[in-house]
């Protein structure tokens, strides 16, 4: 197989950026002194006598090496939390839905005596009951209950 001379300079720069590791890796030992104190060094040589444990060092996350300190890294989580639950205390309704409609004196049903189809109008007109399917009751519904009332009303 030939290469050409146009895509040598672009072979070369792949295999160098194909040889460049993505992910920087640190050497970090740990050990126990006399004193049972624990230190941490990047030097196997600062071990001294000491058996020195290597640990596996993962790099930080971006929003970690965004932020300068520990302690600004933290607030920044914090605010970040409280703003999600600022949003999520706005999304959802506080409690149960309130029926603000007045209580029914019929249940919404009439037996055919005068004092059940009064109470069955008092409740259309009051808002209390409404159509079978959850309508609203309309202009004619309140006609026909202020007729009801005068005639069953005693």
């Amino acid at each position: 197989m030939k290469i050409s001379n146009i895509n040598r300079p672009a072979l070369g720069v792949c295999l160098a950026l194909l040889s460049v590791s993505p992910t920087s890796q640190a050497e970090i030992y740990k050990w126990v002194d006399a004193n049972g104190r624990t230190h941490y060094s990047e030097r196997r040589d600062d071990t001294g006598r000491a058996k020195a444990v290597e640990l596996n060092v993962t790099p930080q996350t971006r929003s970690a090496q965004a932020t300068g300190t520990p302690t600004e890294y933290w607030q920044d989580q914090e605010r970040q939390f409280k703003q999600r639950q600022i949003t999520k205390q706005d999304q959802k309704p506080n409690g149960p839905p309130v029926d603000t409609r007045p209580k029914s004196l019929s249940g919404g049903r009439s037996d055919g005596t005068d004092s059940s189809r009064c109470n069955l109008a008092r409740d259309v007109i009051s808002g209390a009951v409404r159509r079978s399917h959850g309508v609203p009751t309309d202009s004619y519904d309140r006609q026909v209950a202020e007729n009801d009332i005068r005639n069953f009303c005693h």
